[in-house]
This record gives structure tokens, C-alpha cells and sequence, in this order.
């Protein structure tokens, strides 16, 4: 599969995922690479960036390719991708906040443009928690 570029200044949204894994060999980005790689065939992981369950930050798919996380969605959208299925710890929640509001200001993304995968999937359940339950930051500075 041949990766689509684009150009950042289309990027208009965030897309908030799980790994729909909670074992802790799956705590790792390169097994949620391999499982896109030789599972979907896709030409690398869906997700431009992963958080493990200490909070450290992964980047997956450049920025400047389209990601493989969401349906429609693919072209403008920044995916992001939690380690986890029903356990999901505070300090991941912490890294998810400081990476949100810094891909917020980079590319002038309001919170209204911040989405659970399930938004445009129904019938999945993930992220398996709560996105508007878990903000730290100031609303009122990033409508």
C-alpha cells in the first residue's frame, strides 16, 4: 500500500484510540506496528503517535502521511492511540492531555475537532473510555 502525503496544513482534527489490548507484551508500538504491517497489509502502523501504559509518547506514522486509523477520516486527521482495553492508567491520561493541547496550538485544532474513534464507528467501543471526561486544560482557552 502506497502512503498518502499531505500537507500539514490540512490536518483539522484529532482522532483519540486504544489498542484494544491490555497484556502487557502488547504495551509497545512496534507490536501495534507489526499487527498493521502483516495483518491489514498496510505500509506501517495507522497511528501517528501511541502512549504506553508509564505515558511515554511513541511517534508512529509521520505526520506528513495520511494515517490508517479511521475510515474517512484518514486525510485530515492526527490518530492517536492509547495502550489499553478496560486498563488505562493517570499518567497515560497526563501524556494524552500535554500531547493534545500541543498538537491544539501547532495546528489550530479547537476541542470541538477532538474526537473518540467511536464518533464515526458505531459499532466499535473504542477508545473504552470517556474522551470529554478527561481533560486537564482549560477548555475555555482551547474552543
Amino acid at each position: 500500500m502506497v502512503d498518502i502525503v499531505r500537507d500539514l496544513k490540512t490536518i483539522n482534527m484529532l482522532v483519540i484510540h486504544c489498542s484494544d489490548s491490555d497484556r502487557p507484551e502488547d504495551d509497545n508500538i512496534e507490536v501495534i506496528r507489526e499487527w498493521h504491517i502483516s495483518k491489514n497489509k498496510w505500509s506501517d502502523v495507522g497511528y501517528h503517535f501511541f502512549i504506553n501504559k508509564k505515558g511515554k509518547v511513541f511517534e508512529g506514522r509521520p505526520l506528513n502521511k495520511a494515517g490508517a486509523h479511521c475510515i474517512g477520516q484518514n486525510a485530515k486527521s492526527i490518530g492517536i492511540c492509547m495502550s489499553g482495553k478496560k486498563e488505562f492508567w493517570e499518567q497515560q491520561f497526563r501524556a494524552l492531555n500535554f500531547l493534545v493541547v500541543g498538537l491544539m496550538r501547532t495546528y489550530n485544532i479547537k476541542k470541538d475537532r477532538i474526537y473518540p474513534h467511536n464518533h464515526f464507528n458505531a459499532a466499535k467501543s473504542c477508545p473504552n473510555f470517556d474522551v470529554d471526561k478527561i481533560w486537564m486544560f482549560d477548555g475555555e482557552k482551547n474552543k
